[in-house]
C-alpha cells in the first residue's frame, strides 16, 4: 500500500475528483490529509498563479460544536475555500475513487492551541512558558485530542495518524509570535532537553500519583541548567549518564513516559475501532526510533494501544532507512510503515527514490508514504509512480 500526504487546499485547487484520478493513476491507493494541524506557510510548484498558501494552525474539518460541549478547550478552526467540512468532504470523493483516506493529526505542537489556552502550555524549570505546545499532563488536553479523535472518526476516515504526542523542544515553534531561533549558549543536546523539560502546574498535579519528586527533578535541572548559563564552557554530562547517575532525573525521566502512555492510551480509546498509527519523530529526539525518548516517548510502552507506527526515513542512504524500519520493528509488535521525502536536499532524483523504495520493500508491514502533495512538481510525481509500479 502506498500513500501520498497531502493538504485539503491542494486537492480543492487541483478538484477533488481530478486530483483524486491523478493520484490513483500514479498508483497511490491512499491519501493522508492533514486535519488537525500547526500553522503552515508553503510553496506549491504546481499552481504557479497562487505559489504561496498559508494557514494558522487549527482542525480542517468543522467541528462539532456539541461534541466539544464538555472540553474545556475549544477547537480551532481553520477556514478553507471551497470546504464546508475539508475533511468530511474529501473523504467522501476519494473512497468513491477507491482511496483509503487516514486523517492526519498534529496533536501537542500547535502555537494557535496554545496562544488561546495558556493555562495548558509547557513551562520550563524557570517558570516560563511556551505557545508552541500544550502540555499532555494536563487532563483537560488529553480530552480535548481524544474528543478531536472522535470527530476525525465521524466523519469515515479509515485511519487517524499521529504526530508531536510528546513532551517537545524548547526550540520548536511555530507562528507568527516566535520570530527567528536565536541563542549562543544552550548548544550541548542534554541542555537544550533538560530546558525542554516541563513543570506546570499538570505536571505537579500529575506527579503527586507517580513515583517522582517532582520539585527535586526542577531544582535539579535549575541547577544543571543554570551552571551551563553562567559559562558556556561549562560540561554538561550526556542524558545517559545523567540518568544512570542520578535517580531523580531517572524518575523524571520515567514520569515523562507515563504521561505520554496515559495520553495515547486515551487516544486509541477514542478511536475505538479505527486504526491508530504514530509517526515516531519527536523534538527533541529526531526520528530515529531509539531516540524520542527525551521527548517521553518510549515505542515499546505504546506498542498495545497503536494499530501502526511510522518509521521516518527522510535520508538519502538506503541502509540508514531499512535500518531505521528494522530498528523499530525490533522495538515493537505493531506493524510499521515508512515515511519518505522528495525534498531535493534529500531525494534528488529518480534514481535515488528507487533505491529507497527497493530496499524498504522487503521489510514494510504496512504502508509506503510520499511527503508531500502540495509540495512536489508534477516531475516528481510521476517519479513516485513509477518507483511503486503506477504509470
Amino acid at each position: 500500500m502506498a500513500a501520498l500526504w497531502t493538504y485539503p487546499w491542494t486537492m480543492v485547487q487541483e478538484g477533488l475528483d481530478e486530483a483524486c484520478e491523478s493520484i490513483v493513476e500514479r498508483g497511490l491507493d491512499a491519501i493522508t490529509v492533514s486535519s488537525h494541524y500547526h500553522s503552515v506557510r508553503s510553496l506549491q510548484p504546481q499552481h504557479p498563479t497562487a505559489l504561496f498558501r498559508q494557514f494558522p494552525g487549527g482542525c480542517h474539518f468543522s467541528p462539532d460544536a456539541d461534541r466539544f460541549d464538555e472540553c474545556p478547550i475549544i477547537p480551532p478552526t481553520v477556514t478553507i475555500d471551497g470546504f464546508e467540512d475539508p475533511l468530511a468532504e474529501i473523504t467522501a470523493v476519494a473512497h468513491d475513487h477507491g482511496l483509503t483516506v487516514n486523517a492526519w493529526m498534529v496533536c501537542l505542537h500547535n502555537t494557535r492551541l496554545g496562544a488561546m489556552n495558556p493555562e495548558y502550555r509547557i513551562e520550563s524549570a524557570f517558570g516560563d512558558s511556551h505557545d508552541h505546545s500544550l502540555c499532555p499532563s494536563h487532563p483537560a488536553v488529553r480530552e480535548y485530542f481524544a474528543t478531536v479523535v472522535e470527530a476525525l472518526v465521524d466523519r469515515s476516515v479509515d485511519g487517524i495518524h499521529l504526530e508531536s504526542i510528546g513532551f517537545p523542544s524548547a526550540f520548536h515553534g511555530h507562528g507568527r509570535e516566535f520570530g527567528h531561533d536565536k541563542r549562543q549558549v544552550l548548544t550541548d543536546p542534554a541542555e537544550t532537553v533538560l530546558l525542554s523539560q516541563c513543570f506546570c502546574t499538570g505536571c505537579q498535579h500529575a506527579a503527586e500519583s507517580r513515583p517522582v519528586d517532582l520539585a527535586r527533578a526542577k531544582a535539579r535541572v535549575r541547577d544543571l541548567l543554570g551552571r551551563a548559563l553562567a559559562d558556556p564552557t561549562t560540561e554538561t554530562p550526556s542524558l545517559e549518564s545523567l540518568i544512570r547517575d542520578e535517580p531523580i532525573l531517572d524518575a523524571l525521566f520515567e514520569f515523562r513516559a507515563m504521561v505520554v502512555e496515559a495520553l495515547v492510551g486515551r487516544l486509541a480509546d477514542a478511536a475505538g475501532t479505527v486504526p491508530l498509527n504514530y509517526y515516531v519523530a519527536e523534538s527533541p529526539g529526531g526520528a530515529d526510533p531509539e531516540a524520542v525518548w527525551p521527548a517521553g516517548v518510549r515505542p515499546d510502552r505504546l506498542d498495545a494501544s497503536l494499530d501502526h507506527m511510522t518509521a521516518m526515513c527522510y535520508v538519502t542512504d538506503p541502509t540508514l532507512a531499512r535500518e531505521r524500519v528494522r530498528t523499530l520493528k525490533g522495538m515493537v509488535d505493531s506493524p510499521v510503515d515508512a515515511g519518505l521525502t522528495l525534498d531535493p536536499g534529500v531525494v534528488g532524483t529518480p534514481s535515488e527514490l528507487h533505491a529507497l523504495v527497493d530496499i524498504l520493500e522487503d521489510d514494510l508491514d504496512g504502508q509506503l508514504s510520499f511527503y508531500h502533495h502540495g509540495l512536489l512538481s508534477e516531475t516528481q510525481l510521476d517519479w513516485i509512480g513509477s518507483a511503486i509500479g503506477g504509470s
